[in-house]
């Protein structure tokens, strides 16, 4: 797959259908998987573009701006004017270039202060009074924060106008290496790498559905809309899970679902506008039985709503957002019957407003008396916290308990102290 061929005056990575398919929806890391060994001489400077994106992105959102800094201008050295001028040579990543120019701009006024700090850092040279990488940083901490802020926010938007431009002209991007029997004209049937793959093809490209079987008997399905704005994978992965995600360009509407994705049949299904770095929609996890674990709501990567369930799939805690910005948390009894009922607030204490117990009597009127909390029953374990509330709030020591499921065994396995709501040191 490192091979490169001609197209007019540039070069652009050899790929063939069926391993581009594959790859879907993500198409663009089929590039990166390309270039990652070597960059070939005479590259597509549209191509190069997506290279350079792709290590921004990587290191802006695993780490911030300033892994980025560390990783990639100070490590690699070079002009780092190029990769700005690199990115902008591709109009699909046009979203992106602001946030590259402002990060490059920050750098070019701390580069020379912030290449002195790190060296003096690599040779255990930080403690002579010389400030360090973070306070050189310090002045623009709030810009650099913004603006990450900014890019998590329109990653989504970025990434997938990239990738709807690679499946609106794949030509465009890639050097479509010929397969024996493959000629991209109606329903055609190879064997290739072990597994026999069916692809549908239209006007010269595979619409699909597209079957790709794998060596182990699994396979790859992969269709299109015939506009190309809508595309559906589903794929297999280890320990036999399967992921099916979908996307529409225009409206970046998305979702996915990931059955068995720890091995033991629970599954994550995701109906969202995002597959990026911020959630928007609803989420929910799945046991083994198909019963709902948990399900969320987000909107725009804020937590609005979430449900905890029992195994038998009753209600077993709600949180949610309140008008005033705190965490209104409410649990149940496993049958329904209301349980505690209090508020995280931005503080970090906890006031409960209700404490009632499995057969309806209050325990703590006017927030003064004893909770008793059941946490969680997972795992053949029953879980729960005890203690004193003043005025609704902790205080005083606080254990947690955990038991068989029919309340034999119990044991210690935590305490703390609060004072008012406030959790004390250890």
């Amino acid at each position: 797959m490192g091979k490169t061929t001609t197209d007019h005056t540039h070069h652009l990575p050899a790929i063939d259908w069926p391993t581009l398919l594959r790859r879907a929806p993500f198409f663009s890391a089929a590039i990166i998987d390309a270039l990652c060994e070597e960059m070939p001489r005479g590259l597509a400077p549209h191509v190069r573009a997506v290279f350079d994106f792709d290590l921004f992105d990587a290191q802006v959102s695993n780490g911030g701006v300033d892994q980025y800094f560390r990783n990639v201008l100070l490590e690699r050295g070079g002009d780092p004017g190029r990769v700005p001028a690199s990115i902008a040579h591709n109009p699909a990543l046009a979203g992106a270039l602001p946030f590259v120019d402002e990060v490059h701009a920050i750098w070019r006024t701390i580069a020379p202060a912030y290449t002195a700090a790190a060296e003096r850092e690599d040779d255990d040279e930080g403690d002579d009074g010389a400030p360090d990488c973070d306070a050189i940083l310090a002045p623009h901490a709030e810009r650099i924060e913004a603006l990450q802020q900014r890019f998590f926010a329109a990653h989504h938007a970025i990434r997938q106008a990239l990738e709807a431009d690679i499946v609106r002209a794949p030509g465009h991007y890639f050097a479509m290496a010929a397969v024996p029997g493959l000629r991209g004209r109606g329903i055609e049937h190879v064997v290739q790498g072990g597994g026999a793959h069916r692809l549908r093809f239209d006007d010269g490209f595979p619409v699909g559905p597209n079957t790709l079987e794998n060596e182990d008997g699994s396979c790859d399905v992969v269709w299109f809309s015939r506009d190309r704005t809508l595309v559906q994978a589903e794929t297999s992965g280890w320990a036999g899970n399967r992921d099916r995600r979908w996307i529409h360009y225009p409206s970046q509407a998305s979702g996915s679902w990931s059955f068995n994705f720890n091995g033991e049949g629970e599954s994550v299904r995701q109906d969202s506008r995002s597959l990026g770095l911020t959630q928007h929609g609803v989420q929910e996890f799945l046991r083994a039985d198909g019963r709902v674990a948990n399900s969320a709501v987000y909107w725009h990567g804020q937590e609005l709503r979430q449900e905890f369930f029992y195994p038998d799939g009753g209600l077993q805690l709600l949180t949610e957002r309140t008008p005033e910005g705190n965490e209104r948390h409410q649990r149940h009894w496993p049958g329904g019957q209301p349980h505690t009922d209090s508020v995280l607030q931005a503080d970090g204490r906890t006031r409960y407003t209700r404490c009632l117990d499995a057969e309806g009597r209050d325990l703590a009127p006017g927030g003064n008396g004893r909770l008793v909390e059941l946490l969680s029953l997972d795992d053949g374990m029953r879980q729960w916290r005890e203690g004193a509330l003043v005025a609704g709030y902790l205080h005083g020591p606080v254990v947690r308990m955990a038991s068989h499921l029919d309340g034999t065994g119990a044991r210690e396995t935590e305490r703390r102290n609060f004072d008012h709501g406030q959790a004390q040191d250890w």
